[in-house]
């Protein structure tokens, strides 16, 4: 059987190693999701708020 290896950082994966990305570079990657799924979050919520102000303000 061929050694696998992770496809980011080319480090050899463990034999029956079901994943193609080692561990520290799959926590990683949900990391940067989650920070950019928080980031987005921040922007509607801006959004949601100046709406409401505005929309208040006309009445």
């Amino acid at each position: 059987m061929e050694n696998k290896v992770c496809k980011k950082c080319n480090r050899p994966l463990p034999e029956g190693y079901k994943h193609k990305k080692c561990e520290s570079c799959r926590n990683k990657q949900v990391q940067g999701v989650k920070n950019g799924l928080k980031s987005a979050a921040r922007v509607v919520g801006t959004v949601a708020i100046l709406g409401v102000f505005i929309w208040k303000r006309k009445e």
